[in-house]
C-alpha cells in the first residue's frame, strides 16, 4: 500500500513577468488540476497541460510544477 502526501504550499510563476508567488494549495489532483490561492485573497483554478499546470487570472497568465509530493510504500 502506498501512502501520498501532498505539500501544502508551492511556487508559481507569472509567465509574463517570471516573478514567482508561494501559494497555498487549496485542492489537488494530481495530473487534472490544482486550486492555489495567491496572498491569501486571490484563487485561481490550474489545469494539467501534460507538463504543468497553467492558469490565468485578471488576464495574467500563471504556470507551476505544483506542489511537492511524497509517496512511502508501507506493508511487506
Amino acid at each position: 500500500m502506498d501512502i501520498v502526501r501532498y505539500s501544502d504550499k508551492c511556487v508559481v510563476n507569472q509567465v509574463n513577468s517570471s516573478k514567482s508567488i508561494e501559494a497555498e494549495v487549496f485542492n489537488f489532483n494530481e495530473a487534472r488540476n490544482l486550486t492555489v490561492v495567491l496572498n491569501k485573497s486571490v484563487k485561481l483554478n490550474m489545469s494539467w497541460n501534460g507538463r504543468m499546470y497553467e492558469g490565468r487570472v485578471a488576464g495574467i497568465d500563471f504556470i507551476t510544477d505544483g506542489p511537492s509530493i511524497q509517496r512511502t510504500r508501507t506493508g511487506r
